[in-house]
């Protein structure tokens, strides 16, 4: 069984459209041995002297004013009629060579057809609709990967798109699309840079339909606000939009940093909103940090911890402001000052206890487990 039903759909899709596109131009092209037999006729004459050269300019314009006829009824039962108006076009600038160029033309166009399919089936085969396999089933398991770290799934769609074959790495980079989330940004980066055109295509096809997703999804979150723009969800929801897409990993560096200002007003609107709601302190002076604006950042836990909003995530970022602002006693006092803060079960980074013992001497106690 195939890993999706789209291949022999496709296939017939395709030879559907090649008998269509075939007939078409068999019918564009039906008055060219008429006009080809015509206009061969009248040279023949001029050259024995039967008629003169005005009444062969007449004879050949009164042909080539049926083929211009022609072209512009039968485009209006065949919308792509480019065969007809050059048979038009030839006939009347090349006499009997037109026709015959336009048939050899068009039947050319008839032989190489078998190998174009339009957009839609074009963007079907990157993108097939899914199905149940044993393959299918082995790539969605780096998906859903459960028991290995965070980053093994990334590493394991790397090797598939460093080495893997041309069909494997499009089923990965499919797979991306769909179930796509920031960590998965370097593998289709890498895959952009892959030395076979149709993966880089894919590749780029995959950014921008992941682009495309998130900013009709933004403009669905800005007209709900607009609705309702004191709706704290709303404006929350938006902020944090602009906030996942700053960080997706695919971004230029000015546009991340767009949409980091986006979120950040987002979420100073939302904050008018609820005041003391503490995930939007903690985001504010998160995306400060990010933006290299660290006095901005360390002003603003002070005044959160001065309203009693402090909390171990945002000392977190506290922290990292006033390491970068070189305020080493600030630091310092503010490990010893909120220690508790982190001896009671909060989540921290693995390598903190080991921070918190180097600045201030003494090894974390861990909160006993329940």
């Amino acid at each position: 069984m195939s890993g999706t039903r789209t291949p022999s759909r496709l296939r017939r899709r395709i030879a559907t459209k090649r008998r269509i596109v075939i007939g078409q131009r068999l019918r564009l092209l039906a008055p060219a041995p008429l006009a080809m037999a015509a206009e061969f006729f009248l040279l023949d004459q001029v050259m024995t002297r039967s008629i003169g050269l005005e009444e062969w300019l007449v004879a050949h314009l009164g042909i080539s004013l049926i083929l211009l006829l022609w072209a512009k009824w039968v485009g209006r039962l065949i919308r792509r009629n480019q065969v007809a108006w050059y048979l038009f076009v030839a006939t009347a600038a090349l006499g009997p060579i037109g026709p015959f160029a336009a048939m050899v033309t068009g039947g050319l166009l008839i032989a190489f057809h078998r190998d174009v399919f339009d957009f839609n089936a074009w963007y079907s085969s990157l993108f097939p609709v899914e199905a149940r396999s044993r393959v299918k089933d082995l790539y969605e398991s780096l998906v859903r990967r459960q028991r290995q770290k965070s980053g093994a799934v990334v590493e394991s769609f790397s090797d598939i798109l460093s080495s893997g074959d041309a069909a494997k790495k499009r089923l990965v980079i499919g797979l991306l699309t769909r179930h796509f989330r920031p960590g998965f940004a370097p593998a289709l980066k890498l895959a952009l840079t892959d030395n076979d055109p149709s993966v880089r295509t894919q590749a780029a096809t995959a950014v921008a339909t992941i682009e495309g997703r998130v900013l009709s999804r933004a403009q669905i979150l800005q007209r709900k606000v607009r609705e309702r723009p004191k709706s704290f969800g709303r404006l929350e929801r938006l902020a944090r939009h602009y906030d996942d897409y700053a960080f997706t990993g695919l971004l230029d560096p000015e546009r991340e940093r767009d949409n980091r200002i986006r979120a950040l007003e987002g979420y100073q609107n939302a904050l008018k909103v609820r005041p003391r709601e503490p995930g939007l302190w903690i985001a504010i002076g998160r995306l400060l940090v990010r933006e290299g604006r660290y006095d901005a950042a360390a002003s603003w836990f002070t005044v959160a911890e001065a309203r009693g909003l402090l909390s171990a995530d945002m000392i977190l970022w506290n922290l990292e402001a006033l390491f970068k602002l070189g305020r080493y006693e600030k630091l310092r006092e503010m490990i010893g000052k909120n220690r508790h803060l982190f001896e009671t079960g909060a989540k921290l980074p693995p390598q903190f206890p080991d921070v918190i013992a180097l600045w201030t001497g003494k090894p974390l106690e861990k909160a006993p487990a329940a």
